[in-house]
């Protein structure tokens, strides 16, 4: 992974066999970074995204190993306890079984590069931390502090 700051943006190129979420977390920790929101495609060899079931209050989870387009990657990052919180849904398209043009998307829970990956994180000034909601099983960006 390298990156640089532009104008208050930062580029991220990430590098084969670099997590995704992992790297943006380390860059957060790297800058001081409490809130930003987050943008980014690439080719990835690896995705576990997830569609929240709100009965069991969990991700029901899909993974897909084989070499994958990160179409669309949209998000934030906030904080919660204290350290970097990604919040981020992603769509990749892929060769399916049948050969045929598939895609994959919900919340993104593990991406692995493999080609490259283009983020831009565009910080804000201030910062939004989170809060666990029992009743729903999730956490909220929690403005009381």
């Amino acid at each position: 992974m390298e990156y640089r700051e532009f104008s208050g943006k930062y580029y991220i190129r990430l590098d084969k066999g670099d997590e995704i979420l992992a790297s943006l977390t380390e860059v957060c920790e790297r800058e001081d970074i409490k809130v930003a929101q987050i943008n980014g495609i690439g080719g990835c060899q690896k995705a576990i995204v997830g569609v929240f079931d709100t009965d069991k209050k969990e991700y029901d989870r899909e993974e897909v190993n084989a070499m994958l387009e990160l179409v669309s990657l949209d998000g934030n990052i906030t904080r919660y306890e204290g350290k970097p919180y990604i919040h981020a849904h992603a769509t990749f398209a892929y060769r399916g079984e049948s050969g045929k043009a598939a895609i994959l998307s919900g919340h993104l829970l593990e991406a692995v590069i493999g080609l490259t990956g283009e983020i831009v994180l565009t910080p804000a000034d201030g910062a939004i931390t989170r809060r666990y909601i029992d009743e729903l099983g999730i956490r909220v960006w929690d403005f009381s502090k």
